[in-house]
């Protein structure tokens, strides 16, 4: 499972609140056992939105359980992986960005994908 390296950090913004999530450690509880993962997690006091690379965007739910139901599920047509909202712009307030933590493809709302080249 694919973990955020150091020497590439995404720009993650949490979909409630549009700013930039910040990497934690933190402790996942799913159907299985509690799991030590790496995630962003959002700087609000009180906000449980995290975002993982293998899973996409988390909401810790009591008791540290996590839900997924209303949270944001833009997946990559390339490869499959939860995409992450990396920008917006307030002048247009429903304009996303989303970018894929694989491929680095990238896809708004108001267009399909796009491509990016180096």
């Amino acid at each position: 499972m694919p973990k955020p390296q150091p020497s590439k950090q995404f720009h993650v913004l949490c979909h409630e609140h549009h700013i930039e999530m910040r990497l934690t450690d933190v402790l996942i509880k799913t159907k299985g056992p509690p799991t030590q993962t790496l995630a962003y997690a959002c700087p609000v006091t009180d906000c449980t939105v995290h975002y993982t690379v293998s899973s996409g965007y988390l909401i810790d739910g009591n008791n540290g359980h996590v839900e997924g139901d209303m949270t944001p599920r833009v997946i990559c047509p390339r490869d499959g992986r939860r995409m992450y909202l990396a920008e917006i712009n307030p002048e247009k307030r429903a304009f996303r960005l989303w970018r894929c933590p694989q491929c680095d493809s990238s896809r708004t709302n108001e267009e399909g994908l796009v491509t990016e080249f180096p």
